[in-house]
């Protein structure tokens, strides 16, 4: 019975620990959890997100119609002398509503309605640069994991080979000269750990400040750095970028509220009529009055503001085949670059990887058979390590093309 009440405290300690234990490990982030981390939490969304509300409140004010008026009058009211109050006072009442012409309010809204156009894709447009930023900076941190699993796997080689040297000296097969050659090239590899340890942590502290997170804890990450061919149409992709890429129909978006703005100024040249219709009270007589408020634009039919938006539509337009252009040249650049990368990539598949592997294979089995010395194993180690460590570098340049093509393009291509 007493063992029985002291197991008992112990398995809930055991549990209390292991379930604190397992929800101070977070589970490995992936790429879209990173993704939606970044639109739910980032700062440039959400300030995006606040110039659309703003342009949505221009819209609901340009909907609006110019208010009324009211004049309340006195007149010919004496303050001495004997006046008859029934003959020589007059009092009265105006109502004034104003009759905007020429189509200004429609032509408002029509503005308005493009300026949230202008805002929203600008809006998606941040998304677009802002998920790409996103997808560099997690292979950054995949590229540096890479490095990390290849200097412990180096350093795991040269584990057993010191073990094997340190038997051998005991058994004096070998001199102390050779095994301290070893356990320095041993130490080498914990030294390029260690700073590649340091290289991950900083590239996951980047990757978590762009996703908006400020608690920098040190997370796993879900994906690998793989390769997967894919065939792109690249002219398709370049008519694409020239018309739907998101800053391509911002400029689009821009021009046409620019128009949109000098349809109402020239309206604007128009006189709004401004009719009134009242009542008044003179002595003793009740009168009624009407007429028209006619504005004479003898001296300014807004020329002024005309010719500045004919500018700006002027400036719009080149704006627009600025980005256009420029959208071609990023399409065709990060081709270029893809089409480089996927052919070192395959290089390293076909000519170097194994090569490099069997080298070191079968240089350490000659060695341990003693049938040569410890530079060749050292020279065949350090290189498979460099030839895998630009293998991983050039499987993260073919990603980084494609992530460089899709920023470029405007939509997601992944193979």
């Amino acid at each position: 019975m007493i063992m029985r009440q002291g197991i008992i405290p112990s398995i809930f300690l055991l549990y209390w620990c292991t379930q604190n234990l397992f929800a101070q490990s977070p589970a490995p982030l992936s790429l879209q959890q990173a993704v939606n981390a970044y639109i739910e939490n980032s700062l440039e969304v959400q300030a995006a997100n606040f110039r659309l509300e703003r342009a949505k409140a221009e819209e609901i004010a340009a909907r609006l119609r110019p208010n009324p008026g009211l004049t309340i009058s006195a007149e010919n009211l004496a303050l001495n002398g004997p006046t008859p109050a029934g003959r020589l006072y007059e009092v009265g009442a105006t109502y004034t509503e104003t009759i905007e012409l020429g189509g200004k309010r429609q032509l408002r809204e029509k503005a308005a309605d493009s300026i949230v156009s202008a805002a929203e894709i600008q809006l998606e447009d941040t998304m677009r640069r802002g998920v790409a930023d996103i997808k560099r900076l997690y292979l950054d941190a995949l590229l540096a994991r890479a490095n990390v699993d290849i200097a412990t796997e180096n350093r795991e080689t040269f584990d057993r080979l010191l073990q094997f040297n340190r038997i051998r000296f005991e058994e004096g097969a070998i001199p102390e000269l050779e095994l301290i050659k070893v356990r320095l090239e041993r130490t080498r590899f914990e030294s390029t750990i260690r700073q590649a340890d340091v290289a991950l942590r900083q590239a996951v502290i980047r990757l978590l400040e762009k996703m908006g997170i400020v608690e920098f804890a040190p997370r796993e990450l879900a994906g690998s750095l793989d390769f997967a061919p894919a065939t792109f149409d690249f002219s398709t992709l370049r008519q694409f970028a020239s018309t739907e890429r998101s800053d391509v129909r911002a400029a689009l978006a821009a021009l046409t509220s620019a128009k949109a703005k000098l349809a109402l100024e020239r309206a604007r040249a128009k006189p709004d009529l401004s009719p009134f219709a009242g009542y008044k009270r003179i002595g003793s007589d009740n009168t009624v009055l009407f007429g028209v408020n006619i504005p004479l634009k003898v001296r300014d039919s807004n020329q002024a503001e005309i010719a500045r938006i004919e500018s700006d539509v002027k400036s719009a337009e080149v704006q627009l085949q600025i980005i256009r252009n420029h959208a071609i040249a990023e399409v065709e650049a990060a081709s270029v670059s893809l089409q480089s990368a996927r052919t070192l990539v395959d290089t390293f598949r076909t000519e170097l990887l194994d090569p490099a592997d069997e080298a070191r294979t079968i240089t350490i089995a000659a060695y341990e058979e003693g049938g040569t010395e410890l530079l060749p194993v050292l020279d065949a180690q350090r290189t498979r390590a460099e030839v895998r460590e630009q293998y991983f570098k050039s499987l993260f340049d073919y990603q980084a093309s494609v992530i460089a093509l899709e920023l470029a393009v405007g939509k997601e291509i992944q193979p």
